[in-house]
């Protein structure tokens, strides 16, 4: 009993770190109807860019801080210069275009910093009583932390005027425009949302399982299947199924001779089986 509740915490952990970046992969493409090969990249970056912030100021809080808002205003810029000339072309070229970034993203992070890991100790080492079970304090903060900020992103849509033009501009863009929303600048703003929360999950899970320059390729594969599932564009959707995947991948391990590939394996089936699902539900709907 003590081993699945351990497990169902850590699912949390993971599920929440996941549903940051799943999230701004989902509201990437329900704006700009684009998929982010480079997402992942960003979790990579900001890992490394709450690294060096810690070496500076040595206040984990103050580093978070300072290394998602760098990799947010940075990411944001550099997607706003590599997709912006290709927003009236073929999806293809978009797609292709995030490829090559994540690639040089990957290769510059190895160049500069080499292919070793960077692993910083956790800011909080108290365990705390859960039931029967003592779990690490820093633990539980990643969990409250992720949550809080899904949370604080599902009002940020609903009800702030910001939050309103961007979900203008994902279900009609040229009338969005027509009503004098500032379309080029809930472009930008999009871009670092969707940098800044994947750079916030990397800064997050630094004390738990480090970063190296390829790190973001083990995150953007689970990503993409949250997405997919959740719903493409469902900002609540991905959120919801990341903390399911989360779910899965941890008590998966329960299961003696269980390997990680096989867990991601069955994740990939179920998602083709929902696809599958979901596409026979759409058929009926238009046949009646």
């Amino acid at each position: 009993m003590n081993q699945v509740i351990l497990q169902l915490l850590n699912g949390l952990v993971v599920g929440s770190s996941l549903a940051l970046v799943a999230a701004g992969l989902a509201l990437l493409f329900g704006v700009l109807h684009i998929i982010n090969f480079a997402q992942g990249d960003f979790f990579m970056m900001g890992g490394y860019a709450v690294w060096f912030s810690l070496n500076l100021t040595h206040n984990y809080v103050a580093a978070m801080v300072i290394g998602t808002v760098v990799v947010a205003i940075g990411g944001g810029l550099l997607l706003t210069a590599v997709i912006w000339p290709l927003l009236q072309r073929s999806a293809v070229l978009v797609l292709l275009a995030t490829l090559g970034l994540s690639l040089i993203l990957e290769q510059g992070a190895t160049n500069l910093l080499g292919g070793d890991t960077k692993l910083v100790p956790p800011p909080l080492t108290l365990p705390i009583p859960i039931g029967p079970v003592l779990y690490p304090a820093y633990d539980l903060v990643v969990i409250a932390a992720g949550m809080g900020i899904l949370l604080l992103g599902y009002f940020f849509l609903r009800y702030t005027r910001y939050g309103i033009w961007l979900r203008a501009v994902a279900q009609n863009r040229p009338m969005a425009a027509a009503l004098g929303v500032p379309v080029p600048r809930v472009y930008v703003l999009a871009f670092m949302v969707s940098a800044g929360l994947a750079a916030l999950a990397g800064g997050l899970l630094l004390p738990l399982q480090s970063v190296y320059p390829t790190i973001g390729n083990d995150v953007i594969a689970n990503a993409f299947i949250i997405v997919v599932a959740g719903g493409l564009g469902n900002f609540r959707g991905a959120a919801i199924v990341a903390l399911l995947v989360g779910e899965f991948q941890a008590l998966g391990q329960l299961i003696p001779g269980i390997k990680p590939s096989v867990l991601t394996l069955a994740l990939f089936g179920l998602v083709i089986v929902l696809l599958m699902v979901r596409a026979q539900r759409q058929h009926s709907v238009v046949r009646l």
